[in-house]
């Protein structure tokens, strides 16, 4: 596999020749063939501008080759000017880099958890090593972060945008161009600079963490501890795992998703609306003589519920259903722009066999 050539290949040349690792020679920025035109022409072309990354000889970037671990540590560590050892006979190319970077401590041996540094670098590895180059109390030792932390971290901070829709694609695999666009992040926020964040793709991030999007969506904290478990009756469980808040305003929105084929109870538009989406589990353990509608023992007062392609499933237990099945239940209210319904939203809750739960903290 070709590896990344940037000019600090000269550099560790002159580093023999000069016996420090600090010794560096530029390069003229490059004119490549395949760049003009690609969403990240304008990172490309400040990383090489900077010095931390350069092209092939064939006059290519290949900014859609994906990246590996060693690469992308490699990236940071030289566009950081970290200080990187002198390289020793017969070790990898990547070592010295490497231990530069664990010295500075963003990046520690235990991130990764299969293959070796050859392997292709994953979104959420990059964010890890991002947030770690970026927040120096993540660079202490003993200091550790889940992943939903990580990616919800990063997303939060703008240095990972979605994908298509927000996908945060933590498993996925990381280009050049998605390497370098994200270490121009770096050395922005380290700059002191503050990152446009993609709001859609931290309320997926934040479904991941919390459950809910809550604090996206709408600036409150959740005061319900998701997933929670109910007693639907005697014979069956209703595991809440998400709650999604979204309204009608943005139609872009994967969530408007759930809508698709949809119908309020009350026959009104789904337009001009705010909804809460909530994802449940129902599980049984033996069929019943009879067949129960979830909304009689599960609704939120004054909010409609919605029949769609999403929630259709999750309507009704049937009779002869044993085990476990997922759906949706969805509750949309009109707006009005009244103060009363805003302060009504803030204390929105949903009611289970006649018990109020409330959805946000009053903070």
């Amino acid at each position: 596999m070709k590896r990344l050539r940037t000019t600090f290949t000269a550099a560790l040349i002159a580093a023999a020749l000069l016996g420090t690792s600090n010794a560096f020679i530029p390069t003229a920025k490059a004119s490549f063939n395949d760049v003009a035109g690609h969403w990240a022409e304008a990172a490309i072309n400040a990383a090489v501008t900077s010095d931390y990354v350069d092209g092939y000889e064939d006059g290519s970037f290949k900014p859609d080759q994906n990246v590996s671990r060693a690469e992308f540590i490699k990236l940071v560590v030289t566009a950081m000017k970290l200080t990187v050892p002198q390289a020793k006979d017969g070790e990898d190319w990547y070592t010295p880099y490497v231990t530069a970077a664990k010295e500075k401590n963003i990046h520690r041996a235990e991130d990764f958890t299969s293959g070796d540094l050859n392997t292709q670098i994953s979104r959420l590895e990059m964010s890890l090593i991002s947030l770690r180059a970026t927040r120096e109390d993540m660079q202490q030792e003993g200091v550790l972060m889940d992943n939903d932390s990580v990616m919800f971290n990063a997303t939060k901070t703008g240095l990972i945008q979605g994908l298509s829709r927000g996908e945060l694609g933590p498993d996925k695999p990381t280009t050049r161009a998605q390497s370098v666009t994200i270490i121009e992040r770096i050395l922005k926020l380290n700059k002191g600079e503050a990152l446009p964040v993609d709001k859609t793709a931290l309320g997926n991030a934040e479904i991941a963490l919390r459950g809910t999007n809550f604090e996206t969506a709408y600036g409150l904290r959740q005061a319900v501890t998701l997933p929670i478990e109910h007693d639907l009756n005697k014979d069956i469980k209703m595991k809440i795992k998400e709650i999604i808040f979204f309204d009608s305003s943005d139609k872009e929105s994967p969530y408007w998703d759930l809508l698709a084929n949809g119908v309020r109870y009350d026959q009104k538009s789904l337009d001009n609306s705010y909804y809460f989406a909530y994802k449940v589990e129902f599980t049984t353990e033996s069929e019943r003589d009879y067949h129960l509608l979830v909304t009689d023992n599960f609704q939120m007062v004054g909010w409609p519920s919605v029949t769609s392609d999403s929630s259709r499933r999750a309507l009704v237990v049937g009779s002869n259903q044993v085990g476990s099945k997922e759906g949706y239940l969805i509750f949309a209210l009109t707006k009005n722009g009244t103060e009363y319904q805003r302060t009504a939203l803030r204390n929105s809750a949903y009611t289970i066999n006649q018990k109020d739960v409330l959805l946000f903290l009053n903070e």
